[in-house]
């Protein structure tokens, strides 16, 4: 079984691992610079002469593959090179793939100039923020090949959003109300998407970025038709919905504005009246 809920599983052979190291005192992000998919890295580390591997491949697709169990050593770091990070010095030029959790992020650009795509970077976020979780790493732990190399390895991992990152692990059980994109949060111009992949677009997109949000408050799917919107007050009329983990955020058809609902007016009225008789549609 995958360390990582969801993972594919393409391990390498145990010949190309450290066996038994445990590293798990800092993660370093990587990016490829080629390839297209996290299955066509993870064929690559299976073969490769120069006997390279991570630990996780994440793809564009948002696909993760594992490739090295989380309690043997990976070979995707070598050795420190002039204007290295000073965290790396507590290990006394020792192996750092015997201390490090790697995980490579596919972009088909030779310069890792390709910007993550919201599933990859959902992906990623996740999956880092559960390795911390288990092995008690915190997001100054996290860390970059090019802090190891920052001669050979200068361009990686290029442009990953790696403060973005540090400030979505350092924030978990924390709460963050802010104008702009919520913590944790991607926005390409159109499209606002969730940690959890779920999109928000349109009103209710604008409606997040323009007003403080509760950046837990992510959406429990996208938005649906609903008619009438609100039960508590038909009058209203008809419209569409997209349901938070705490909010309800609602557009109107006759007046083409979003506002956020009184959820306790409906959750009362459908508790004392029954069942819906109309529920939303799927858009």
């Amino acid at each position: 079984m995958a360390d990582f809920k969801g993972a594919q599983e393409m391990y390498v052979d145990q010949l190309r691992v450290f066996t038994g190291a445990k590293p798990t005192d800092a993660i370093v992000i990587h990016k490829t610079a080629g390839f297209h998919t996290a299955q066509d890295v993870a064929a690559y580390f299976a073969v490769t002469p120069l006997m390279t591997s991570s630990h996780y491949v994440v793809g564009l697709d948002g696909d993760v593959v594992q490739c090295v169990r989380e309690d043997d050593g990976a070979a995707a770091n070598c050795c420190l090179e002039t204007g290295h990070d000073g965290y790396w010095d507590k290990f006394g030029g020792r192996n750092l793939n015997l201390f490090t959790i790697s995980i490579e992020h596919v972009d088909p650009a030779l310069d890792n100039g390709t910007p993550l795509t919201a599933a990859q970077r959902s992906a990623s976020f996740t999956l880092v923020s559960d390795i911390c979780k288990r092995h008690g790493i915190t997001s100054e732990r996290i860390k970059t090949h090019q802090s190891i190399a920052p001669g050979s390895r200068a361009r990686c991992p290029g442009n990953y959003p790696l403060d973005e990152l540090r400030s979505f692990i350092a924030s978990e059980g924390k709460i963050s109300v802010t104008k702009g994109t919520p913590l944790g949060w991607y926005d390409d111009g159109t499209t606002l998407t969730s940690p959890d992949g779920v999109r928000v677009v349109l009103g209710f997109r604008t409606f997040i970025l323009n007003n403080k949000w509760d950046h837990t408050d992510t959406p429990l799917r996208e938005e649906t038709k609903c008619a009438p919107l609100e039960a508590s007050n038909p009058n209203i009329g008809n419209g569409q919905e997209q349901l938070f983990r705490m909010s309800r955020l609602c557009w109107r058809e006759d007046t083409n504005a979003v506002y956020k609902s009184w959820i306790g007016a409906e959750l009362d009225f459908w508790r004392t009246k029954g069942e819906p008789a109309n529920p939303g549609q799927s858009v």
